[in-house]
């Protein structure tokens, strides 16, 4: 999908540099963007991606460097005018109003439109307007229906009408599928290629490497802060790219796997599982020591569902589990940890970790007992403590000032690593990981594949559940595919491929 370099230049920023006390976030940066072209800007977490973007946002002003928009300089951007000038970012977590509806979402910010004479608000006249946007993106939602109610698919498309009600001519869109079920990211795909038709041009940020090649015409790679390149999609393969943003050479990302390896007794035993909210149904399986299974399905399928009800999340209806021989229920969370149950949840920011606390608190957060001076008291050894999440850190590789460092600050990877670094201390019988790897850079994933792997063979019990093909296929032992609270298909080690469970997740 190469660029017809004929089309006009619509963004151009040149030399950006941006230092904060102590780090260059990003050094002599060179991004340019034609009308109409949809550009992936990649490179792992802490590459200067969104230090750009937010000096583009006009959220930081630049040390050095220019930026021209249809050839014209910006000097002193600021948000107000990075908006005038046809600036719109959607960001991974929407800013949308669960409470309203959808025109009101569109529409906020901006003048409505008023019944002549009373001045009062003309909502047929709204409606009408946003309708019309609607249809123009061939987007069939109800412009009264309260945002709240919508998938999260449709919640990006309003983001998008929202941006183009406004007349946004650029569009930087990050991390808009992290969340979405495979046939919603097809239509999202469908909607953002339309857009560029009609001259729309769209900088698209995304760890998801598979959907560069499938949506973007060029990439640009950061790395330290500094452009690395920026290429023809067509150009490049996947290994290619992965090397650029890692350095040397293409990184592999999936660990060796012995077939032959034996595998230990079943940890855990699941025998005619229905969950409370009827999201799991008639549910049988087992998962043994030193075994990563994995299971994945379609958004709804009910595999990460499964993950809540085993660590207490979600209650159980009927059936029967056992661990390590003996009956389990976790009717709490507090239950599933004092028998040896770990969760890494699929929503890392708000479940996994506690962003204003420190690094080694959070490590120690699961096991705080462990820790304490006395049981009265409640008061932390503070050295022990902080001792024991330094061998952590370094452990697994976690990049940070030191233990004191609040946990928001660190990278999306690296706050992966932490909440796993609260398990591993506390040495799990059986590890659940729900979506381990979204978010997060393919360094940081290749990381955590290997540390999974390294948990099995000194005899952990894994569930694995995601809907990353691509990793289930390189990490796992067995997968199990689900429909509907079900389990629907199960592929060995030896016949696993990203191919055949899909094939699994349709029902081919």
């Amino acid at each position: 999908m190469a660029l017809d370099e004929a089309r006009a230049l619509r963004l151009e920023m040149r030399g950006i540099t941006k230092t904060f006390p102590g780090t260059v976030a990003c050094e002599g940066v060179d991004f340019d963007l034609h009308k109409g072209e949809i550009h992936a800007l990649v490179g792992q977490n802490g590459a200067g991606k969104s230090t750009l973007i937010k000096v583009l946002a006009g959220i930081h002003a630049r040390d050095d460097g220019e930026i021209l928009i249809d050839g014209k300089p910006v000097e002193h951007l600021t948000p107000r005018l990075a908006h005038d000038l046809g600036m719109r970012f959607i960001h991974q977590e929407l800013n949308l109003v669960p409470q309203f509806n959808v025109a009101e979402n569109i529409v906020l910010g901006n003048p409505y439109p008023k019944r002549p004479v009373v001045g009062t608000i003309s909502w047929r006249r709204l409606n009408r307007q946003v309708r019309s946007i609607l249809d123009h993106l061939g987007i069939s939602i109800d412009p009264r229906r309260a945002v709240q109610s919508l998938t999260i698919a449709e919640q990006w498309t309003v983001a998008i009408a929202r941006a183009l009600y406004t007349r946004g001519q650029i569009l930087v869109m990050d991390e808009p599928t992290s969340s979405l079920a495979r046939d919603d990211v097809q239509e999202l795909f469908d909607l953002v290629r339309s857009l560029a038709e009609r001259g729309t041009s769209v900088i698209y940020i995304s760890h998801r490497l598979e959907e560069i090649f499938e949506l973007t015409e060029r990439v640009t790679v950061l790395k330290d802060g500094r452009k690395v390149t920026t290429a023809d999609v067509a150009d490049l393969s996947l290994s290619e790219l992965v090397g650029l943003m890692v350095g040397g050479k293409p990184q592999e990302l999936y660990p060796t796997i012995d077939q032959e390896r034996a595998l230990g007794d079943v940890a855990i035993e699941i025998e005619e599982l229905t969950s409370a909210d009827g999201r799991i149904v008639d549910l049988s399986l087992e998962v043994r020591d030193r075994e990563v299974l994995g299971v994945t399905g379609l958004l709804g399928a009910g595999h990460n569902e499964l993950a809540d009800l085993l660590f207490g999340v979600q209650a159980v209806a009927s059936g029967r589990i056992t661990l390590d021989g003996k009956p389990y229920r976790p009717t709490t969370a507090r239950t599933a940890i004092r028998r040896g149950v770990g969760l890494v949840p699929a929503e890392r920011r708000s479940q996994g970790v506690v962003g204003e606390m420190r690094l080694w608190e959070n490590i120690i957060l699961a096991h705080i007992n462990r820790f304490l001076i006395d049981p009265i008291s409640r008061i932390v050894h503070g050295r022990r403590a902080r001792n024991a999440a330094l061998g952590q850190m370094r452990a697994l590789q976690i990049v940070a000032t030191g233990p004191d460092q609040e946990v928001q600050y660190l990278s999306g990877g690296n706050q992966q690593k932490a909440v796993l670094a609260k398990w591993l201390l506390r040495k799990p019988r059986l590890l659940i990981l729900s979506e381990p790897t979204r978010g997060i850079d393919v360094s940081a994933k290749a990381e955590i594949y290997a540390l999974v792997r390294k948990l099995a063979d000194e005899g952990s019990a894994i569930l694995f559940a995601s809907t990353e093909v691509e990793e289930l296929a390189g990490v796992c032992d067995r997968v199990l595919v689900m429909r509907g609270g079900k389990i629907a298909a199960e592929l060995p080690r030896a016949s696993l491929s990203a191919q055949r469970i899909m094939e699994a997740c349709y029902g081919e």
